[in-house]
């Protein structure tokens, strides 16, 4: 059984700064993974990978990175 308290009510203003919010975070920390590991596969193979592990890369970690932010923001 939780004992969570009720979360407050979300105003129209909230709801716009927590997507804005959101989405950054997403976006730099996607980003930032899927360079990271886009320049390791470039150190190590000349060939690089396939664009696709960059994109899932960047889902994956970019979700981690909204699932934290929303953690953070409910307190």
């Amino acid at each position: 059984m939780s004992t969570r308290p009720n979360p407050r009510p979300i105003t129209a203003t909230r709801a716009l700064v927590l997507f804005v919010v959101y989405t950054v975070v997403f976006a730099l920390g996607g980003g930032l993974s899927a360079g990271i590991m886009a320049l390791v596969f470039e150190a190590l193979s000349p060939q690089g990978s396939d664009p696709t592990v960059y994109a899932i890369t960047f889902g994956v970690t970019g979700f981690i990175a909204y699932r934290l932010a929303q953690r953070v923001a409910e307190g």
